[in-house]
């Protein structure tokens, strides 16, 4: 299903959809309540197999709000969704924004205005997690802490420019989306307040009780093939310190995770090879003085004092599995 859109489209925002359909209306009343006026939004419905393409459909048919509802008869995924929906897109601009999710009314607004005063190839603001069990804000300005999409606009042109898409079948699409993006920018801004509502959803692919291993290996393919784009883009070793500071971060990061010892030390002995392969040490010296990067150059060769720390961070009953 089609609207009639405005002949000059500032943002598109890209809404995948996949058995959501419980939160889909306030996801799009938060796009409807949005004081930027020439925005569109491109809802890409994944095959989901709840009536989320009736509630999609009934609500444009209400809402002034431009809507373009793009429903596959197959499932695709999160990133090829997101792929699917950019490729309708029109605005100068794109967003995303992820169904069980909501924006405040000024997001788009003045992140929009910042992205056209600065010139920037992309803008991105705080967020809140919220749940049951209350509201988090946060505010992050370092990539490596910033990897979503849904708190950024991009320029449409600066991502044709460079081709940068959503890789397709992995988990973490969003972070070598930013990466790339944050590598290739001339101009990024950020803004603190957290106009982004993310949904801490515990039945989420990333978040269900137990599935720390298969977030594990999802990552080491997903950085594996981050790492290939990066040399085949020829960012490298420009990009060597981003990268370096990004691999050891998530090695450090996986001593809080319920995986067992031969998995982390799996996942410690990847990163290494790619520091090696990548010639990732050779960059910029003051990237050592890191503390993810400092950590794993002092602990990844001692595996003895790396198991002291594993156990230290309360992991021990996963240590021998």
């Amino acid at each position: 299903m089609e609207s009639v859109f405005a002949s000059q489209v500032s943002v598109s925002v890209v809404v995948p959809v996949f058995n959501t359909e419980q939160y889909l209306c306030e996801c799009l009343s938060s796009l409807a309540k949005q004081h930027l006026g020439s925005l569109e939004v491109i809802v890409v419905i994944d095959a989901s197999p709840d009536n989320a393409y009736q509630v999609a459909t009934r609500f444009a048919q209400q809402s002034s709000l431009p809507i373009r509802i793009v429903n596959l008869d197959k499932n695709v995924g999160l990133a090829q969704a997101r792929n699917i929906g950019m490729s309708h897109a029109k605005g100068q601009y794109l967003g995303f924004l992820d169904s069980d999710d909501y924006v405040d009314e000024n997001m788009y607004q003045h992140m929009f205005n910042l992205a056209n005063e600065q010139q920037a190839d992309w803008v991105s603001c705080g967020f809140s997690k919220f749940s049951d069990h209350g509201v988090e804000c946060y505010a992050h300005q370092n990539i490596s802490e910033n990897t979503s999409v849904c708190n950024k606009l991009f320029r449409r042109s600066f991502i044709l420019e460079h081709q940068i898409s959503f890789p397709q079948g992995e988990l973490f699409e969003d972070e070598v989306f930013s990466y790339m993006a944050e590598l290739f920018a001339e101009t990024a801004v950020h803004i603190d307040p957290p106009y982004y509502f993310y949904r801490h959803n515990q039945q989420g692919i990333c978040r269900r009780a137990g599935a720390d291993k298969h977030r594990l290996y999802a990552r080491m393919s997903s950085i594996g093939d981050f790492m290939q784009r990066m040399e085949q883009s020829e960012l490298l070793p420009k990009a060597a310190p981003q990268c370096l500071e990004m691999l050891c971060r998530h090695a450090y990061l996986q001593l809080r995770t319920q995986v067992s010892w031969f998995d982390l030390l799996c996942y410690w002995r990847f990163t290494q090879h790619l520091i090696e392969k990548y010639q990732l040490n050779n960059g910029d010296a003051s990237v050592q003085d890191n503390y993810f990067v400092s950590s794993f150059s002092k602990w990844h060769s001692r595996e003895w004092a790396l198991w002291l720390i594993r156990i230290r961070a309360g992991r021990a009953n996963y240590a021998v599995e």
